[in-house]
């Protein structure tokens, strides 16, 4: 099945942001990720100001882009307060920033495992 046959459940938007450079609040909240409602409540906080057409508030879509890509980054935190490394190596690869029992784990993952050999089905 293609995308564009996808099938939606009852009640859940479909968005096609394809070749769009101005979205609306509704698309503006979709293509960042959050409410609407919170879209609305917090864009200008990013810096995020609508132009008005024909009654309608647009947002510009590399303005949308900006704002998340100068976002700082989230790194979460534990239930002490104290901020967390990310766990992601991404592009980093191994030895940067993890525990020595990490990279054991992760060499031991890495290692093939060597399985008995399938038992051929018994004919009757």
């Amino acid at each position: 099945m293609s995308d564009d046959q996808q099938e939606w459940p009852r009640g859940v938007p479909q968005f096609n942001l394809l070749g769009k450079d101005w979205l609306t609040v509704i698309e503006a909240a979709h293509y960042c990720g959050v409410h609407p409602d919170t879209f609305a409540k917090r864009a200008d906080e990013y810096g995020l100001h609508p132009r008005n057409f024909m009654g309608k508030k647009l947002y510009e879509k590399a303005e949308l882009y900006r704002a998340i890509h100068q976002a700082p980054l989230w790194h979460g935190s534990s239930s002490v307060g104290e901020a967390l490394r990310p766990m992601s190596m991404g592009w980093l690869g191994p030895g940067a920033g993890t525990s020595q029992a990490v990279e054991e784990a992760l060499k031991r993952l890495r290692q093939p495992v060597s399985r008995a050999p399938r038992r051929k089905p018994k004919v009757i």
